[in-house]
C-alpha cells in the first residue's frame, strides 16, 4: 500500500486510506450511473439549444474550429443551436469538454422566466438595455433533427 498523506503533511492510516479509496471508488460508480442516465436523456432528445449557445458564448467560442473541435462540420454547431441539427453523443462530449461542463450541462431546462422578461433589466448600471430584448433562445430541437441522429446511433 503508498503511503497518502493526509492535512498538514501529515500520513493517513491504513484505515484512513481504506476509506477514501472506498469513497473515491463509490464517486466512480455514481459518475457511471450518472453518465448513462445523461446518455438515455440525449437519446430521448433532451438536449437544450439555447444551453449550446450559453456554454459556446460564455467562453467566446465562434467559428469553424468550434465544429472541428466538436467532431462537426461547418454550420453543424450553427444548426445544433438553432435546433435543426441534433447533437451526436460523441459531438456533444467533446462540446463539454471544450466548454468545461458536463454533458449533463446541456439538458438542464432553462428557469421559466428570462431577465428580459423581469424588472431585471432595468438594474442594469451602464450599458444599453437592447442587449436584454434578443430574440427568445431555442428551447428545443426539431423532432426530425432529433430522429435523425438518435436513428444513426442504434
Amino acid at each position: 500500500m503508498t503511503r497518502r498523506w493526509g492535512k498538514a503533511g501529515v500520513p493517513l492510516t491504513d484505515a484512513e486510506t481504506r476509506r477514501n479509496d472506498a469513497r473515491r471508488n463509490k464517486t466512480a460508480a455514481e459518475r457511471v450511473l450518472a453518465d448513462q442516465r445523461t446518455y438515455r436523456e440525449w437519446r430521448a432528445g433532451k438536449v437544450v439549444p439555447w444551453r449550446i449557445t450559453l456554454a459556446l458564448d460564455s467562453h467566446a467560442l465562434y467559428g469553424p474550429e468550434v465544429d472541428e473541435a466538436c467532431g462537426a462540420a461547418e454550420p453543424d454547431v450553427d444548426m445544433w443551436e438553432a435546433g435543426t441539427r441534433y447533437p451526436t453523443w460523441e459531438q456533444l462530449k467533446k462540446l463539454a469538454k471544450l466548454t468545461m461542463v458536463t454533458p449533463g450541462f446541456f439538458m438542464i431546462r432553462p428557469a421559466e422566466l428570462l431577465p428580459a422578461q423581469t424588472s431585471m433589466q432595468f438594474h442594469r448600471i451602464g450599458g444599453e438595455r437592447a442587449e436584454w430584448r434578443q430574440p427568445p433562445p431555442v428551447l428545443l430541437f426539431t423532432p426530425e433533427a432529433i430522429a435523425e441522429t438518435v436513428r444513426g446511433a442504434d
